[in-house]
């Protein structure tokens, strides 16, 4: 254990005085903190608004929604899930002649439109209409929360295959090999790193964000999963550097770059996945950054109890990647 301690306070020290290295640790991270809110936040009112119809002629006026520029109608959602998918939430009642409407604060301006189009649906004006704000939500906050998946993604699979190629590089892991350290502590320092890192990163990104009122759910479960979440893409890049050529230290860093970027990128991290094309939606939904994301905000965001059975599979998945990463990367040719 002192031996993993040691190692993990070392490679901290050294990387942590590298000013390269605290640039893409804190600085880059609040970088995309500030950017993305500024020039995407107002986006959040310029796509099309997800309207959850229920009770008097829903169908009808969700097809009537449908025909609109702004909203998208949807019926049989739940109020819980409704909200917490970022929706307007709609209650026709006592035949079309009460209508309650529970929204978000970003959408709050949408629903002046929202009550012309319905009585022009139902074709009864002058309705009792109410509206009642019952989340701080904004698109920002949405942004903010998926910048934390990309940092985790970032420095587990970047900081890990950095730090091991570079000590390879200069030469480093060869003193290593012939000191006391095993593998296997080698590859556990390696990982608490781009975990400390991640933490760092993370404080960083949710203090920024407290610019654009973002104020996040932070509590146990949050940090736990964020850990989890670190680990899995660090041990991923652990397997990826320990699968390549040493010498070619070009090709891990290749590898990573080829597929860092499409799951950044066509992820749910900065926009709904309703909004890509039909074709790649389920790729978008399902690929490791969008469930890390997803389960993120549910903590942070939404205050909701994640997919158990998603949290559960992550946490497998984090274990059999740390056992291959293990295996894979070692300081000396046999042994742990």
């Amino acid at each position: 254990m002192n031996h993993i301690i040691n190692t993990t306070v070392a490679i901290l020290k050294d990387n942590l005085r590298n000013r390269f290295a605290l640039f893409w640790i804190i600085f880059f991270p609040v970088i995309l903190a500030i950017l993305f809110p500024l020039v995407f936040g107002g986006i959040g009112n310029a796509v099309h608004v997800t309207v959850d119809v229920n009770g008097y002629n829903a169908q009808e006026i969700a097809e009537s929604l449908n025909e609109s520029n702004i909203f998208i109608g949807v019926t049989g959602i739940s109020y819980q899930q409704a909200m917490k998918q970022g929706f307007i939430y709609v209650n026709v009642t006592n035949n079309g002649n009460e209508i309650n409407a529970y929204t978000n604060l970003q959408d709050k301006p949408l629903i002046p439109s929202l009550k012309a189009l319905i009585e022009e649906a139902i074709l009864k004006p002058n309705v009792n209409f109410s509206s009642q704000v019952t989340s701080s939500y904004t698109f920002s906050d949405y942004l903010i929360s998926g910048i934390i998946g990309i940092v985790s993604l970032s420095n587990g699979l970047f900081g890990l295959i950095g730090i091991a190629s570079g000590y390879y590089r200069d030469r480093i892991v060869e003193r290593l090999a012939a000191s006391p350290l095993r593998s296997i502590e080698w590859s556990i320092s390696l990982i608490l790193y781009v975990v400390i890192i991640t933490i760092i990163s993370t404080s960083a990104v949710l203090l920024t964000g407290i610019i654009f009122g973002f104020l996040p759910i932070a509590n146990i479960a949050f940090l736990g999963f964020l850990i989890v979440s670190t680990m899995m893409f660090g041990a991923l890049g652990a397997v990826i550097y320990g699968l390549t050529p040493k010498e070619k230290l070009f090709v891990a860093q290749s590898v990573v770059s080829a597929l860092i970027f499409p799951l950044m990128f066509l992820s749910n991290a900065f926009f709904p996945v309703s909004t890509f094309p039909s074709i790649i939606r389920p790729f978008v939904e399902y690929q490791p950054l969008s469930l890390i994301d997803s389960v993120i905000r549910d903590l942070t965001i939404y205050g909701v109890i994640p997919n158990l059975t998603l949290v559960g599979s992550i946490i497998a998945i984090t274990i059999v990647l740390n056992v291959i990463a293990g295996r894979l990367l070692r300081l000396r040719e046999t042994g742990f």
